[in-house]
């Protein structure tokens, strides 16, 4: 689907599909994102891998030091192996041909960790490791060091503050990534469309800029582009398209993105994406000063 929309993805350090895997299934540029783990010679190797396959960016996410209280995922039993309850199979009872493609996958463990990590050789050992991995210690100085292992385009993904935006131009990002994780890490943050004006007033001139968390539709994604973002990210709308159709609906899914913000874009009466900007919004006046 990237590769037919010409629009890079990202690969995440806790995908299914490798990044050797995933490297030898396309040719669309591809970043990969990592999370800020303790194991430094993992995280090395991980680096050099990326480099090897030819991913085009590294992604850094600084927003996840710690796991959220994710409520939904409490209340479902979302957890990695899954576990086999009466709840989770009465609901595998009800999608029974989605059941049966999943038998029929090559992948199904986490590519980049199980058999790479230290003392993950199997699904089993994935959670207690994952426990124990994330570094909740994660500074800029840390992120500096990230930075001087990798000789690519760095993001940082994460973002939602002017301060936080200016210290990564410092540490010599070359583009951030507004989001709050989808509302997933802390319940109550403030929305990455809010907070995006603050931080192009701020950087906006100096890095590149993207958005994350809440575009669900094409409209969405000309709010972003008005207000001074690059580029938009989609998660939730992606793997809606995959969980219905699969590869099709991915395809599906952008090809609705588009042709929402084409139709959006003709009832504001512009042609090109560069051309949109603050005029095409109406704001309310407090819309991001009202914060004491």
């Amino acid at each position: 689907a990237a590769e037919k929309f010409g629009v890079p993805f990202t690969l995440s350090t806790m995908s299914i599909c490798s990044i050797e895997d995933v490297a030898s299934h396309t040719n669309a540029p591809f970043w990969f994102q990592v999370y800020t783990l303790k194991d430094d010679e993992f995280m090395k190797r991980l680096f050099a891998r990326a480099k090897d396959a030819k991913c085009s960016a590294l992604v850094i996410t600084v927003d996840l030091q710690i796991m959220g209280q994710r409520h939904k995922d409490l209340k479902n039993g979302l957890s990695a192996p899954p576990k086999l309850t009466p709840a989770s199979i009465l609901n595998l009872a009800t999608k029974v041909p989605w059941g049966l493609e999943m038998l029929q996958t090559k992948r199904r463990f986490f590519g980049n960790i199980v058999g790479h990590a230290k003392g993950v050789t199997d699904p089993t050992s994935l959670g207690s490791w994952t426990a124990e991995a994330f570094d909740p210690s994660l500074d800029w100085e840390r992120i500096k060091q990230f930075r001087s292992w990798w000789d690519g385009p760095v993001i940082l993904k994460g973002i939602l503050d002017p301060e936080d935006a200016k210290k990564a131009l410092a540490v010599g990002a070359d583009a951030i990534v507004v989001s709050n994780h989808g509302g997933r890490q802390l319940d109550g943050a403030l929305s990455s469309i809010r907070m995006l004006p603050q931080i192009m007033d701020a950087v906006g001139d100096k890095i590149e800029v993207h958005l994350d968390s809440g575009i669900r539709s094409g409209q969405d994604v000309l709010k972003a582009l008005a207000l001074g973002a690059k580029g938009t990210m989609i998660g939730r709308a992606f793997v809606y398209g995959l969980g219905a159709m699969g590869e099709a609906g991915v395809t599906k899914t952008l090809q609705v993105i588009h042709k929402e913000l084409d139709t959006t874009m003709a009832l504001c009466g512009e042609r090109n994406v560069a051309d949109l900007g603050r005029h095409n919004l109406l704001l309310p006046q407090d819309f991001a000063t009202r914060w004491a």
